[in-house]
């Protein structure tokens, strides 16, 4: 359950990313072109989470 918590708030702090201009990073460049986008390494961790609470969820039953 603690991975499950944690993917969703992965995701939804992956998800507010998308508001930010970025500083660094190879997105940088595009700045102003990159709101409306989620930071891609936030999306990624968000997702590693949830595979891995999906997985103990199976390895569980």
């Amino acid at each position: 359950d603690a991975w499950n918590a944690a993917a969703r708030a992965a995701q939804d702090a992956a998800d507010a990313t998308s508001c930010l201009t970025p500083k660094l990073g190879r997105a940088r460049p595009l700045a102003e072109k990159s709101i409306g986008h989620p930071d891609a390494g936030a999306v990624s961790l968000a997702l590693v989470a949830r595979v891995a609470g999906e997985f103990l969820r199976a390895t569980q039953a």
